[in-house]
C-alpha cells in the first residue's frame, strides 16, 4: 500500500530509473516507499506526509550563492568523487565526530548500507570524499542509475561546520552527475510541516511526486491543501462533525501500525492506512466500523475490523478506543470486509449511520 520495502539481489541502472520515477527510495541496499512517517516526540508526536523530491537537471546551474560556497571550498579541499563506495577507519572516525552532534542522523551500521545482506551491493553506490590535506572531513553516499543519481547520506566533521559541507557533498554529486549526463537528481524526500528536511530545496527547483496521480509536478504548486496527509485528516475530520451532529460518537486516530508490512510479511490482512476514524456501532460484537479516506483513489472506504495483539480482547479494545483521548491508535488492526465504498461524504454518512446506535 503506502508502505513497502524490498531487498533485491541486484538492482540495474534502468531498474533503479523506474523506481525512483515511481516514488521509490534507497535505504542500504534496499528499495522502499513510505508516504507517511511518525515525527516528533510524545505528546506532540504525530504523522507528516514524506513527499519523495527531486531536481529535473536540464539546464540546470548553480546559484550565486552555490557557485560561491563551491569556489571558497574547491579552493581549499581536495574532492573526490565517483569511486565505488566503501567505509573504512577514516570515514567511521568522522562518523563518530558527526554523531556525537547529530546522533540521529549519523550512520549506526555501514553494513546496512553498502551491503545486501549477502556481502554484495545491490545497487551501484559510489562515494564523495573531501579532504583537508590528507585528512578525510566529509563524504557521502549515493546510488547511480541509467539517467538518475539518488543521493544516500552525507557525513562531516561538525569541525568544519562553516563550510557547509554536508549541502556541499549534494553539490558536489549534482555536478557529478551533470558530468555524466544524468536527467534527475534525487535527494530523497522532503516533510512539510518538519523543517528538518527543508535545507534540500537550497539545491534548486524541486519537483514533488503527487500521489494521487503517481506523476512529478513542481514543487512549487504544492499547496497545504494538497498535503496528503492534510486532505485525509480534512475529509475525516469533516465525516467526524458530520457524525457528531448527529449524535454519533467517534475518534479520529493516527495509526501506529499503517506501515506494518516493513515488518511483517504474514498473508493478513492488515489495515494499512496512516489515520482512520472509528465510529461507534449498535453491535459491537459483528461491525466494527473503521473509515479512512483513499488517498489515491480520493474515496471514503469502510471497513469492519477487528482489533488483535497480545492480551488484546477486541471488544473491550473497542470501547476502550471510543472513550479515548490519545491521538495514536496503537494496536494492530485487521480488515475483515469492505462495507462502503463512495467519494462522496453524504453517502459515507448514510452507510455509517446504517451501523450506528
Amino acid at each position: 500500500m503506502f508502505s513497502r520495502i524490498r531487498y533485491p539481489e541486484k538492482v540495474s541502472p534502468e531498474e533503479l530509473d523506474t523506481y525512483l520515477a515511481a516514488g521509490w527510495r534507497c535505504m542500504g541496499q534496499a528499495l522502499y516507499t513510505s508516504h507517511f512517517m511518525f515525527f516528533g516526540t510524545e505528546p506532540q508526536r504525530k504523522i507528516y506526509s514524506t513527499i519523495p523530491a527531486r531536481l529535473p537537471l536540464e539546464g540546470y546551474q548553480f546559484s550565486k550563492s552555490q557557485r560561491k560556497l563551491w569556489r571558497r571550498n574547491e579552493g581549499a579541499f581536495r574532492m573526490e568523487v565517483g569511486a565505488p563506495a566503501h567505509y573504512d577507519e577514516a570515514k567511521q572516525k568522522v562518523n563518530r565526530s558527526y554523531a556525537r552532534q547529530f546522533p540521529r542522523r549519523a550512520i549506526n551500521d555501514a553494513e546496512d548500507i553498502l551491503s545486501n545482506g549477502k556481502g554484495r551491493l545491490a545497487l551501484d553506490t559510489r562515494e564523495v570524499a573531501i579532504y583537508n590535506g590528507e585528512t578525510l572531513i566529509a563524504f557521502s553516499f549515493f546510488d547511480m542509475g541509467c539517467r538518475s543519481m539518488y543521493s544516500k547520506q552525507g557525513i562531516y566533521d561538525p569541525a568544519y561546520h562553516r563550510y557547509s559541507l554536508g549541502f556541499f557533498t549534494m553539490l558536489v554529486e549534482i555536478r557529478y552527475a551533470l558530468e555524466q549526463g544524468l536527467s534527475y537528481y534525487y535527494p530523497g524526500y522532503v516533510v512539510p510541516g518538519n523543517q528538518e528536511f527543508d535545507y534540500k530545496h537550497r539545491v534548486g527547483a524541486l519537483q514533488y511526486f503527487e500521489l494521487k496521480s503517481a506523476g512529478w509536478k513542481p514543487f512549487d504548486q504544492l499547496s497545504e491543501e494538497d498535503i496528503p496527509i492534510n486532505y485525509l485528516r480534512r475529509h475525516l475530520g469533516e465525516l467526524k462533525e458530520a457524525l457528531k451532529s448527529r449524535g454519533i460518537q467517534s475518534q479520529l486516530f493516527d495509526y501506529r501500525y499503517f506501515d506494518i508490512r516493513f515488518y511483517d510479511n504474514r498473508p493478513y490482512p492488515f489495515l494499512e492506512f496512516p489515520c482512520f476514524l472509528l465510529s461507534d456501532s449498535k453491535n459491537k460484537e459483528s461491525v466494527c466500523p473503521v473509515t479512512i479516506f483513499d488517498p489515491i483513489q480520493m474515496e471514503f472506504q469502510i471497513y469492519n475490523c477487528r482489533f488483535f495483539g497480545l492480551g488484546v480482547e477486541h471488544l473491550s479494545a473497542y470501547r476502550e478506543a471510543l472513550r479515548s483521548s490519545s491521538p495514536t491508535f496503537i494496536i494492530p488492526i485487521s480488515v475483515f470486509d469492505t462495507l462502503h465504498q463512495s467519494s462522496n461524504l453524504e453517502e459515507a454518512l448514510q452507510a455509517l449511520l446504517e451501523y450506528a446506535p
